[in-house]
């Protein structure tokens, strides 16, 4: 990764997830996000982040946002694409917005400007308010704010909980894991999806013969998996891999 981003020219604009990588939920270490800003402030390099999942990945709305933290503090300015389609339950309504870190005031007024003469008049000019205000009041209000917190470590966690029992289940079927190990790559992925190395013929099999269904590059919905259905899920999974 860091030879590839080393060849760009300086301006090039890198999109990255700021935390739970989709569809990987594979996301770098805190020490390797302080190199990844290092290189890209030595390069010139433009920090393009989606934060779909700030507070939904770890239960931590400041440990989510560390990478970009981390960017804005190498002196990177980052831009950051936040959605609280998934974190606020407003699906939906597809709200969120972008943030621009800036250099000086000037600089904000002139950015503000742009997006809003180039991107927002000619895409949409007034969006729908209501998921705004939704929005809006749960982050404006302390003990919203706080309750809201306290659901999405619940959810954070409840996700990490159908991590844990479907690798065990799974090695209690005794599945063989597709990249040779112990399914221990599905606990220590984050988010709401688990890349678990099946593939697309595994995929096939599992919604044909079992009615299990996954996108076909092998990545599951960990927040859709009920306790209920751990054990049918392995079982599935073990079937597949042994055709």
């Amino acid at each position: 990764m860091r030879a590839a981003l080393s060849g760009l020219p300086r301006g090039s604009v890198v999109l990255l997830h700021a935390c739970a990588h989709n569809p990987t939920g594979i996301d770098p270490s805190g020490e390797q996000w302080q190199e990844l800003a290092e290189l890209f402030a030595g390069r010139g390099l433009v920090a393009l982040f989606d934060s779909a999942y700030q507070g939904y990945a770890s239960g931590d709305l400041d440990a989510d946002a560390a990478s970009v933290r981390a960017f804005e503090a190498a002196g990177v300015l980052p831009v950051a694409c936040q959605s609280y389609a998934k974190s606020l339950g407003l699906y939906g309504e597809r709200i969120g917005a972008v943030n621009f870190v800036c250099a000086s005031r000037e600089e904000a007024e002139a950015v503000l400007s742009t997006v809003k003469q180039t991107i927002v008049r000619p895409a949409y000019s007034s969006p729908p308010l209501h998921g705004a205000r939704l929005a809006a009041e749960v982050l404006g209000d302390a003990a919203l704010f706080a309750q809201w917190r306290g659901e999405l470590r619940g959810m954070a966690n409840r996700v990490h909980r159908m991590r844990v029992l479907l690798a065990d289940a799974l090695r209690a079927e005794g599945a063989p894991s597709p990249d040779g190990g112990d399914w221990g790559h599905v606990v220590d992925q984050i988010g709401m999806f688990a890349y678990t190395g099946l593939s697309a013929s595994h995929v096939d099999s599992l919604r044909e013969r079992h009615h299990v269904y996954l996108t076909r590059d092998g990545r599951m919905s960990m927040a859709a998996m009920k306790p209920a259905d751990i054990e049918y899920v392995a079982r599935a999974v073990r079937s597949v891999l042994a055709e």
